[in-house]
């Protein structure tokens, strides 16, 4: 008889092999590695004895039947799964331990791995959730979301940590394609505030990978922020950029690519704010920018290094936008109190 077709009661299970949820484990990573230890088949079956749907994400409530299943503590397990927010308006959230503004800062549906870290630590990293990791810092690669074989974006429902449902193993060798410097600075920033290293010999000097000027001026713009200030700036300055170039850039499909996409332009256009150049907003109605940045002073968690950067960009960008009108119509918010 097929998991399908079988009642479980998700209160009375317990499993032989039990684990504590590693340092820098992904929550969802800790319930396919336990359940492919103990014979079942990954995250499919979990989600079953959870009745949650095949495409459905776990979650902070399903800490307490992973904890007993699997050997976890429940308050390590929540601090590795985010507690979902239901409704269309953004919310604030804490993941991993970090107070985060915006849902589309965690990439939870499509995960991403780097095949190297999978078979030297064999558990899938927390950092990995973060949409603008796009690299793996340790190994010099940028990660893998789609299978090298079928082409077919990775699933959290496959048969295996470094095995694509197609059956085919992600290989260890070099990849073609190369992070930038950029990528790599950033993906070491995130691996830094969510404390994530993934080895004792990771690494120490985050100016080991900042070798160009774009990596250089993220590194100035970006040193003192929390997380969430470093999520919010980055999206703010490939918003910024979008608004200021003349030609529409064709937006990537999928989730690695808009993020590589949004690293390289934000990266380009940060060179332009350490060099105080002057910009054009091409657009009446900079919503989302606006929304980035002003949203900080309502945050209660917010840092004083996050409110007073992001006063800093505002003011930046009305005084420098001038030529497009934008500026003189939404005076009013150059003068925000952030502080």
């Amino acid at each position: 008889m097929s998991y399908q077709e079988t009642w479980i009661e998700p209160t009375e299970l317990s499993f032989p092999y039990q684990d504590e949820i590693r340092n820098g484990e992904s929550g969802q990573g800790y319930a396919m590695r336990m359940a492919l230890a103990n014979g079942m088949i990954g995250l499919p079956w979990v989600k079953h004895a959870l009745s949650k749907t095949h495409s459905a994400v776990l979650d902070a409530s399903d800490a307490p039947f992973l904890a007993q299943w699997f050997g976890a503590s429940v308050q390590l397990l929540e601090f590795a799964l985010e507690r979902l927010t239901k409704g269309r308006r953004e919310q604030g959230f804490r993941y991993a331990g970090q107070a985060l503004g915006r849902q589309y800062f965690l990439t939870r549906s499509f995960p991403r791995v780097c095949p190297n870290c999978l078979r030297e630590l064999g558990h899938c990293r927390i950092a990995w959730d973060m949409a603008l990791t796009v690299a793996c810092v340790r190994h010099r690669r940028v990660l893998l979301d789609r299978c090298p074989s079928c082409q077919r974006s990775l699933s959290w429902n496959r048969p295996a940590l470094d095995v694509c449902s197609c059956g085919f193993a992600f290989e260890m060798e070099d990849v073609s394609v190369q992070p930038t410097a950029s990528e790599l600075f950033l993906a070491r920033v995130i691996d830094q505030r969510m404390g994530d290293f993934g080895s004792p010999e990771y690494g120490h000097d985050v100016a080991s990978v900042v070798d160009d000027e774009a990596a250089q001026a993220l590194s100035a713009l970006l040193r003192n922020l929390s997380l969430d200030g470093v999520m919010r700036i980055v999206y703010a300055l490939a918003t910024a950029a979008m608004y200021d170039l003349d030609s529409q850039i064709k937006r990537e499909r999928s989730s690695l690519s808009k993020a590589r996409q949004t690293v390289a332009i934000a990266s380009a256009f940060s060179v332009k704010v350490a060099r105080l150049d002057a910009t054009v907003l091409r657009t009446h109605r900079p919503t989302v920018l606006v929304d980035l940045l002003t949203d900080v002073a309502a945050s209660s968690r917010a840092s004083p290094e996050d409110l007073s950067f992001a006063h800093s960009m505002l003011g930046w960008l009305m005084a420098n936008a001038s030529r497009s009108g934008w500026g003189a119509r939404h005076a009013s918010l150059s003068q925000l109190e952030l502080f």
